[in-house]
């Protein structure tokens, strides 16, 4: 396998041996007279050994019967600890998982805000980016545009996420009138395809009152392929500093986390030059009681991250990063653990407020694969916990049904960035559309939450070593 996913393929401590899935055509059949296919049973048994291991609330953990479950997503989702636990997840489909972490999943190549209007049932779209040689960027479809129906059909509450998720569909665009959204007479046609995607989807060298400033679009952390998206990254901060940028913006409005790695290697671009060549703490990491004893015992070097020597860096003192609350996870670890070290400046909405972190755990078969939540994280001055979100210096709304585009000196967040690093009021959009009155909420379907993660390694083996 490929990267992350290589080295998080499940380390094993001494107390625990992986428990192997084997498909066979044995029927197990529980007290209820239900039958329970040995493969169901394996997998089961596979849920709950790794739970017991790793979950980071395995003293949490209810009683329930594995040999009576016979839907082993059930039975994971059964087992978590609710109180705290709103990330851990499971799927079937570890191929298309592996293909997100290497950056080429199968997608229209567009990233959706769902809005439920007024009236509690009708539900629209808008985008709030788009990929960059996506099917969706060569049909034309742009940030900001509004998705009233798909394939000509009214979208609601009962079929949204379905007719989105499609294939090959025909979006119609809506347009603002009077008081309502109504149909534009725009279509786009759409098929999804694989596409390389580049988290780092936008930048630029903005000049204003004799300042450059660097500014950065980063949508996911995936280190993708050999670390492909990771060098495409640095090779972005070498032009910044070839241009003779001395201030950076860091757009993560829209940024739901992803790999550890590649959060440490952009704070190891940005942060000071000295932080980073003696490789300073960027965060520390508690798991479990069992996990964390073993790591003290045999690897306490690996209970925190450091910055690593990067070529690109900055030398910067001085940070901005525009978020929402769809920052989450690493953006948050992002943000948290370069504030010990230099002035971070937040602007934007609260953030997400996610301070754990997750194993990606494949079966034997790599057909099934678990996501727990196995640890936690704080900055080195000890800040974690932070459930409210990261709190912003400068509150403004994200208003994406008036989105500019990306780099837009005009756009709020971005405005007020730069009247902070030159000293000058800049001007700036509404900060609040008329359409946002048509709106009841926005949703957030359970398959779009499960992307706010931050995934570690598994690097060591306890077992390998010596008593």
């Amino acid at each position: 396998m490929k990267h992350i996913l290589v080295r998080s393929m499940l380390f094993v401590l001494v107390l625990f041996m992986a428990f192997s899935c084997k498909k066979d055509e044995e029927i197990i059949v529980d007290d209820t007279g239900d039958e329970i296919s040995a493969e169901t049973l394996a997998t089961n048994q596979w849920i709950k050994e790794n739970m017991e291991t790793y979950y980071l609330w395995n003293d949490k953990l209810p009683d329930i019967d594995e040999t009576q479950e016979e839907d082993p997503a059930t039975y994971f989702d059964d087992l978590l600890y609710t109180t705290e636990d709103k990330w851990s997840w499971i799927t079937d489909d570890y191929a298309s998982l592996a293909a997100d972490f290497d950056g080429t999943p199968v997608t229209m190549g567009y990233d959706p805000k769902f809005y439920l209007f007024s009236d509690e049932t009708s539900v629209f779209i808008v985008v709030d980016y788009v990929y960059p040689n996506s099917p969706a960027e060569e049909a034309g479809l742009k940030r900001g545009d509004i998705i009233l129906e798909i394939d000509n059909t009214a979208m609601t509450v009962d079929n949204y996420y379905d007719l989105y998720s499609g294939s090959s569909y025909s979006v119609q665009l809506g347009e603002l009138t009077g008081s309502s959204i109504g149909l534009s007479g725009t279509s786009y046609d759409l098929t999804s395809r694989v596409v390389s995607t580049d988290p780092s989807i936008y930048h630029t060298v903005l000049e204003a009152d004799g300042k450059k400033i660097g500014y950065l679009v980063y949508v996911e952390f995936v280190a993708g392929d050999q670390d492909k998206f990771l060098d495409s990254m640095n090779e972005i901060f070498t032009d910044f500093k070839a241009a003779g940028v001395t201030d950076l913006v860091v757009d993560l409005r829209y940024n739901p986390g992803g790999e550890i790695d590649a959060a440490t290697e952009l704070a190891s671009a940005i942060a000071p030059s000295s932080v980073v060549s003696s490789r300073e703490k960027l965060i520390n990491l508690q798991f479990n009681d069992n996990v964390q004893a073993s790591y003290e015992r045999y690897y306490p070097d690996e209970l925190y991250y450091s910055f690593t020597d990067n070529s690109a860096n900055m030398n910067l003192s001085t940070v901005y990063f525009l978020t929402t609350s769809g920052t989450a996870s690493a953006s948050e670890l992002l943000i948290a653990g370069l504030d010990p070290y230099m002035d971070v400046v937040q602007i934007g909405e609260y953030t997400y407020g996610k301070y754990t972190g997750m194993y990606v755990i494949p079966d034997d078969n790599e057909e099934w694969c678990m996501v727990p939540v196995v640890m936690k994280y704080s900055n080195v001055n000890g800040y974690t916990d932070f459930t409210d979100g990261l709190t912003p210096d400068y509150e403004i709304e994200d208003d994406i049904l008036d989105a500019l585009p990306f780099g837009d000196p005009a756009d709020p967040m971005l405005a007020q960035a730069i009247s902070l690093i030159t000293g000058s009021t800049m001007t700036t959009a509404s900060t609040k559309s008329a359409k946002l009155n048509l709106i009841s909420r926005e949703l957030n379907p359970q398959k779009r939450e499960l992307k706010r993660n931050l995934f570690i390694p598994s690097a060591r083996s306890f077992s390998e070593t010596k008593e």
